[in-house]
């Protein structure tokens, strides 16, 4: 009996324990549900992260060819691809060729790093931040921002597009270099002072008209003290000025000049701000108005002094009374508005007689500018009698006499001209600042396309160059209604349009009707596409007494389009064309010259040795091999002694184009001088040196073999490299390499080899 209560008391502890771990049980799966739920809306998060930021959120597989295996939506916006068109595909497909060069050594680093910590348990690499450019789905190169991580076994790109910023900073870059031709050019005095005014910029024509033989003479000068005549006028200057919301147009100033002689000048000028928007100073441009003052000094100082000038001056005037009457006009009034001094007079200036319909309220404000100020200048638009427009220059001065007002001399310049030639003058600036710039060739083609069709037009266009040697003529730019094709001609045998301005030396304007003549005396034969309507404008494109080429424009629709007028444009503009092609020519053959060795293409020793210089510092840094060859002809002199030197110099090229073709395009090779090259292989090592040698000696044995030379080339080569855990100066890796190679060549000469 006592056994089975005693059973029974056990079997009823047991069952408490039991509904006890059951209890427990259920609360640990109460708590792993939870912790599912917390883990599932922390996935929902990152992944909202992922596909609305304006950043590009992708993986990658972590190796040496990686390819996508995540990409965030934020790709379309930026690149135009769907997400799933990159997945399983290599970054390096739409990564920029020149780009692969840093990323991969960036790669490398990471896989190195991860087998690294495989092995060592050190941590890895902190995370990368890289730029390169990404080819969007329309083709355009985008320049990209991306911090890379190392994510498990995978890695972690965030991307952002910096194109916008890229332009911007170019647009700065250019910004920057533009003054310099305008310093050299502009007719008028740019300066430029600081708030405490300081002057601390001022062109050369400045200089020179304050007396001072350069620039650096007069730069540093407070113009208060040393350059106004009278120190207390730049106060009135500056109060006008911030009157005037700091911005003033044609003020008058008498400043001093170094000999302490005045000097009466027109001022236009602003303030200029520092990046926090506060104002730095003042800038502008001035010219001397003092031939200007002299005629108005001379207008006010007699009766019969006035009435000659007025009558005899090449401006038209008009004199009025102190109510805006008409008095009296001179020839040149008639001349420049059509009216006689019988149709006018009496009449008031401003009743519209010579104002466009929107310039009556401009009449009255200079009407009451008058009033106020001595003198004054504005430019404007004024009508003829005959209603034509045209833009003038209009200056007006009171006639006093016996100190009262006895009204006002206004005068009339016409101004067109000095319109259209600031525009060729900008024109002409704007190439000489591109032909200046570190743009292209084929980039300043376009920039003449673009600055001549601000004076002319310029729907077909094209450049010929003429290169005497090869006797052609040949078209690096032209944009064409018709022809979609420009091939080159041959200079002596053919008689186009172009080769005719080129061989003549002389522009030609040509319509349908003169070219079907000058065709039927065989002056010419046409190349390209005419219409009845068709005319064709030409000039030589001329460096010094050297014609170059040749610059022309033409139309297939309007006969009339071009005149001699243009003809003088054309040639004007064709000499800075001319003089902007040769410089931009200079400039890439002077790169081509300073990096690489003209007979055999490879870079020179200097170019070759800082390549070298850098690749070692970047090896150091990332603790990557380098692998140096010294290769030396063997038979050099031989082949000179027995066949000529041009014979050993196509030796020389033969040779360095079988090196070129073992290199990787990431590797070097430079001509050291005479028949020695050094060749340097990135991320090599020792390792590496059998699989060189055997690739060397095929392409030898292949050359020798297609040569049919009566001589075989030969060239012993040695070896060393760069070991980040023992590094060694530049200098003695050639060393080494160097002796290498001559222990090759005297093994050679003693027939081991």
């Amino acid at each position: 009996m006592k056994d089975s209560e005693k059973a029974k008391k056990q079997l009823i502890n047991e069952l408490f324990d039991l509904r006890k771990k059951i209890a427990e049980l259920e609360n640990v799966k109460a708590n792993h549900k939870q912790t599912e739920k917390k883990i599932a809306k922390s996935e929902e998060l990152y992944r909202l992260i992922a596909e609305n930021t304006g950043d590009v959120i992708a993986l990658t597989t972590f190796s040496l060819h990686p390819v996508y295996t995540y990409v965030g939506h934020s790709v379309k916006v930026s690149t135009g691809y769907e997400p799933e068109e990159l997945l399983g595909k290599s970054p390096f497909e739409f990564i920029h060729p020149d780009d692969k060069k840093k990323l991969l050594p960036i790669l490398k680093n990471y896989v190195s790093a991860k087998i690294k910590k495989l092995l060592t348990g050190k941590e890895l690499p902190p995370t990368k931040r890289i730029e390169f450019r990404f080819k969007d789905k329309a083709g355009n190169w985008r320049y990209v921002q991306s911090t890379v991580n190392i994510v498990g076994n995978k890695l972690l790109f965030i991307t952002r597009d910096i194109t916008e910023c890229k332009k911007a900073e170019e647009r700065m870059k250019q910004s920057e270099k533009k003054y310099r031709t305008l310093f050299e050019n502009m007719p008028g005095v740019y300066y430029r002072a600081d708030k405490d005014g300081n002057l601390i910029m001022i062109n050369p024509e400045g200089a020179k008209l304050f007396g001072y033989n350069s620039s650096e003479d007069i730069l540093g000068k407070n113009i208060s003290q040393h350059l106004y005549f009278a120190p207390e006028d730049r106060k009135k200057y500056l109060k006008e000025l911030e009157k005037n919301k700091g911005n003033l147009k044609d003020f008058e100033l008498t400043l001093k000049k170094k000999d302490g002689s005045p000097l009466v000048i027109s001022d236009t000028s602003h303030y200029y701000y520092d990046k926090e928007g506060n104002i730095a100073g003042v800038e502008g441009i001035f010219v001397d108005i003092a031939e200007r003052k002299k005629v108005e000094e001379n207008l006010r100082k007699s009766q019969q002094e006035f009435i000659s000038l007025f009558k005899s001056s090449p401006e038209a005037l008009v004199y009025v009374d102190e109510k805006s009457n008409i008095l009296d006009i001179n020839s040149q009034f008639t001349k420049l508005f059509g009216y006689t001094l019988e149709e006018i007079r009496g009449r008031n200036i401003n009743d519209g007689m010579v104002y466009p319909q929107d310039k009556i309220e401009e009449a009255e404000y200079l009407y009451q500018k008058s009033l106020l100020s001595s003198y004054y200048n504005y430019e404007s638009i004024r009508k003829k009698k005959n209603g034509f427009l045209f833009p003038v220059s209009i200056s007006g001065s009171p006639v006093v006499i016996e100190g009262k007002l006895k009204g006002r001399i206004v005068s009339y310049r016409d101004i067109t001209q000095d319109k259209q030639n600031e525009k060729l003058q900008q024109v002409l600036y704007n190439i000489s600042k591109a032909a200046n710039s570190p743009i292209s060739l084929g980039q300043l083609y376009k920039t003449i396309h673009q600055e001549l069709g601000n004076i002319m037009d310029t729907t077909n266009f094209f450049i010929a160059l003429t290169d005497y040697q090869k006797d052609e003529v040949y078209f690096p730019y032209f944009v064409d209604e018709k022809d979609k094709d420009f091939p080159i001609i041959n200079f002596s045998e053919t008689n186009s349009l172009t080769v005719y301005v080129i061989k003549t030396d002389q522009p030609l304007l040509v319509d349908y009707k003169k070219l079907k003549k000058m065709i039927a005396q065989r002056e010419l034969h046409v190349v390209g596409s005419i219409t009845d309507k068709s005319i064709w404008l030409g000039v030589p494109l001329k460096v010094e007494d050297r014609v170059i080429g040749a610059m022309a424009v033409q139309s297939y629709t309007d006969s009339k389009l071009y005149s001699k007028k243009d003809i003088k444009i054309m040639e004007f503009v064709s000499e800075q064309v001319a003089t902007a092609i040769e410089r931009k020519r200079m400039e890439e053959e002077l790169k081509r010259l300073a990096h690489y060795d003209i007979l055999t293409g490879a870079y020179n020793r200097g170019y070759g040795l800082e390549l070298l210089q850098r690749q070692l510092k970047l090896s150091k840094r990332d603790k990557s091999p380098l692998l140096l060859a010294y290769g030396d002809l063997d038979n050099l002199k031989d082949i000179n002694d027995e066949f000529g030197h041009e014979e050993g110099d196509r030796a020389m090229v033969q040779v360095a184009k079988l090196f070129k073709s073992i290199l990787r395009e990431v590797d070097i090779i430079t001509r050291m001088g005479g028949d020695e090259f050094l060749l340097i292989f990135l991320d090599s090592s020792l390792n590496e040196i059998p699989i060189i040698r055997k690739r060397l000696s095929n392409e030898l044995a292949r050359l020798n073999q297609i040569s049919k030379k009566p001589y075989k080339i030969g060239f012993s080569t040695g070896f060393s490299n760069y070991d980040p855990a023992n590094p060694q100066p530049m200098d003695e890796l050639i060393r080494i390499a160097d002796q290498m190679m001559y222990e090759e060549k005297k093994s050679k000469n003693k027939g081991i080899l």
